[in-house]
């Protein structure tokens, strides 16, 4: 019997994924959104994402909470030393806790009062299904770039969905893939000769990461049996 989910991204498209795969696993959003002629990078997901976030930063403890938008904004600062070229990273740690879902920010040279600021220019709204988030005045934020969503599926690899528009469009393959009931499957390399799929449904893209090269042409079997699709 086929399971299904559906995740929404933090632009609003949602998609439901369905298929004889395991798809329990959580999700993740990602987008950048510019404001005020900055942009930043925003990702969503639920709790548990978020404090995996903060704990790869080093984060311990926030030293900042305030009430917004009908959630916890949580602030720290974090330095961060890149032996590579020597330099250190001021880096602030911002993370926005809803009841069901978390969306966490970082910013740069960036204070808690810039935070604050920050989500006076958006509009955060937590739904059943994930997070979305709009500008509150147009003139000095909005999205920077379509929003996707990530998840990882056992013996299939991670996925990267976004919704198919004029725009993304533009990223699919000049040849034809192999016809798959969801749609038409490309394979292609990396530039570290990595081979990944893309999967175009009639109103979603999936970029499809298998976890273990050998697995490929098990992955492609796999994929036959997926539907991803833009849903309302």
């Amino acid at each position: 019997m086929a399971h299904g989910v559906v995740h929404r991204a933090l632009d609003g498209y949602r998609f439901q994924i369905s298929g004889d795969l395991d798809l329990t696993l959580p999700f993740t959003s990602v987008t950048r959104f510019a404001v005020d002629g900055k942009i930043y990078e925003l990702t969503s997901g639920d709790h548990d994402a978020a404090s995996a976030w903060a704990q790869d930063l080093g984060v311990r403890h926030f030293d900042d909470e305030f009430s917004v938008q009908g959630g916890t904004l949580r602030t720290t600062r974090v330095t961060h030393y890149d032996e590579r070229v020597g330099l250190e990273d001021h880096l602030l740690a911002v993370m926005w806790q809803g009841n069901n879902y978390s969306m966490f920010i970082p910013m740069y040279s960036a204070r808690a009062a810039d935070a604050v600021r920050l989500f006076h220019l958006l509009r955060v709204t937590e739904h059943r299904d994930g997070i979305t988030v709009a500008a509150q005045n147009p003139k000095r934020a909005g999205i920077a770039e379509p929003a996707d969503v990530a998840k990882e599926i056992p013996e299939v690899g991670l996925l990267e969905i976004t919704a198919l528009t004029k725009t993304t469009a533009r990223r699919l393959p000049g040849w034809s893939g192999a016809r798959v009931p969801s749609g038409e499957l490309f394979r292609d390399t990396l530039d570290d000769d990595t081979t990944y799929f893309l999967l175009a449904t009639p109103t979603a893209m999936v970029t499809v990461l298998p976890h273990e090269a050998r697995q490929a042409v098990a992955v492609a079997n796999r994929l036959a049996g997926l539907r991803v699709e833009t849903v309302a």
